[in-house]
């Protein structure tokens, strides 16, 4: 085009109409495109198929890294001395990579969804710090088990427990290789005859014991979860309604028993950073609370770290909203910082604190040597990105302890001391990967980008239309001929 060869009416009305376009353009953009925007990742975070959150969920996008740390009782023959406090040693991290994925799900009308959930683990020996044949000694679960169950029958039935005991397999501790410990479990004389023995009396559901025996890939080992998608109100958006179709779990009196929170891998967008979030975890048959506490920065994103308390694990010693944790028919409820887990734990007397009884009584930390609580280590902290709703970086950090305790009536614990035995921790592990971190900062700053554009739209249209108008008002649409020019004609 020759802007040389249009007239006058021509250049007005290429100029003032590019400069009115963009103009209308730029204030379209910023009146309407922020809620356009919000729609926009609002319908994307939705829990349906065909968004971005259902792909993310079905399948977890993001290695997650379950990293055992067993502790070693180095010293069981001096259980009996009470100036020799029980010594560990912990060993590890044995680092397994974790794959997620949801089966078997059924969407329902009323904006839930139920299904279940398949976890594999897969041994990472680069990771690792030792093999899975490392051998540890820890006190003898199943035995364990046995005496706290009967603890409080009459004198003539423990002493045929006793004779059990001593007679088909019973002690005071074994020692395993990790494998065993953990996924493969370990084939114990008395539990087959346990087994055999068919008792309702003792009921060990198991055949091999170990700490995850037959949950490695198994589809229906963590439960059936029904949780809210989000269509019909996205502030609900992977809260959980049910667990094995109930929504209570039957292990704790209400309010403690209801099934509540999320299971941690979707959290509603616009989270009020100053509220608690709670966390369902199957593991303890139960939910968790967790603490706003400060920010951190990741791949550019700002997340909220929300973390375990002194509250999260307290049975009623220092908040007596806690006190229906405790259960009743327990001769003292733990101090702070544990929580019992018998009913959840198939009846062995099994308790769960944070990593080195971090934040717990002192007196649990006192009883045994070789635990040293390290805040940076041993800290339960989820980091969300509270506007998308994000998960940022994940430590799940749970340590399980047993019970041991004196009783006369058996040979094996007899003058024993009573001391809560680290027998090992977890730390779930996983962290957000730069490329859906670039996902989640569009989704943050999509308004923004198209605000930005609008702005920038307005600007270069009023640039033609201000132009337009200083040569309408000093009459220069056509230049004049030069001097030149006219002698060139004449």
């Amino acid at each position: 085009m020759c802007c040389k060869c249009c007239g006058e009416t021509q250049r007005k009305s290429w100029v003032f109409g590019i400069g009115s376009v963009f103009v209308i353009l730029g204030i379209l953009l910023v009146v309407f495109w922020p809620g356009l925007a919000d729609k926009l990742v609002e319908n994307g975070l939705k829990l349906e198929p065909g968004t971005d959150t259902y792909d993310s969920w079905l399948e977890a996008p993001i290695p997650i890294y379950l990293k055992f740390h067993m502790f070693n009782w180095t010293n069981p023959e001096d259980i009996r001395n009470p100036n020799i406090k029980p010594h560990f040693t912990e060993m590890g991290p044995y680092v397994f990579l974790e794959k997620h994925k949801k089966e078997n799900f059924t969407f329902y009308d009323n904006a839930t969804v139920a299904y279940y959930e398949r976890r594999t683990w897969f041994f990472d020996e680069e990771r690792s710090n030792g093999t899975l044949m490392d051998m540890i000694t820890t006190a003898h679960v199943i035995t364990a088990t046995v005496a706290d169950e009967m603890r409080h029958e009459r004198k003539i039935i423990k002493k045929i427990v006793d004779f059990m005991l001593n007679t088909e397999g019973g002690s005071l501790y074994t020692t395993k290789p990790v494998h065993e410990w953990i996924f493969d479990g370990y084939q114990d004389d008395l539990t087959d005859f346990l087994n055999l023995f068919n008792t309702s009396k003792i009921d060990i559901p198991y055949t091999r014991f170990g700490w995850l025996a037959d949950r490695n890939g198994s589809l229906e080992y963590d439960g059936l979860f029904t949780i809210h998608t989000g269509t019909d109100d996205l502030s609900n958006l992977g809260r959980l309604t049910h667990w094995n179709r109930k929504n209570e779990t039957g292990f704790y009196k209400l309010p403690c028993g209801i099934v509540n929170g999320t299971t941690g891998d979707l959290f509603p967008p616009n989270l009020n950073t100053q509220e608690e979030i709670t966390i369902f975890a199957t593991d303890a048959c139960r939910f968790m609370n967790l603490r706003p506490q400060g920010t951190m920065v990741m791949h550019g994103l700002t997340a909220t770290r929300w973390v375990g308390t002194e509250e999260t694990l307290d049975s009623g010693e220092n908040y007596p909203n806690q006190a229906c944790f405790c259960d009743p028919r327990l001769e003292e409820c733990p101090k702070t910082g544990v929580v019992e887990c018998k009913a959840c734990r198939d009846k062995a007397p099994i308790y769960s604190s944070f990593p080195h009884f971090y934040l717990a009584d002192e007196s649990y930390l006192n009883a045994v040597s070789g635990l040293k609580p390290d805040k940076s280590q041993h800290e339960f902290v989820m980091a969300v990105e509270p506007r998308t709703g994000a998960p940022v970086q994940v430590h799940g950090r749970i340590q399980i302890n047993m019970m041991l305790q004196p009783d006369d009536d058996y040979k094996i614990y007899r003058g024993v001391q009573k001391v809560l035995m680290p027998m090992f921790w977890f730390d779930q592990f996983a962290e957000l990967t730069p490329e859906l971190a670039s996902r989640a900062k569009l989704a943050i700053n999509l308004s923004d980008y198209g605000f930005y554009t609008g702005i920038g739209c307005i600007v270069f249209g009023g640039i033609f239309l201000t132009t337009g108008i200083v040569l309408t008002l000093t009459k220069r649409w056509v230049r004049p001929p030069v001097e030149d020019e006219d002698m060139l004609t004449n």
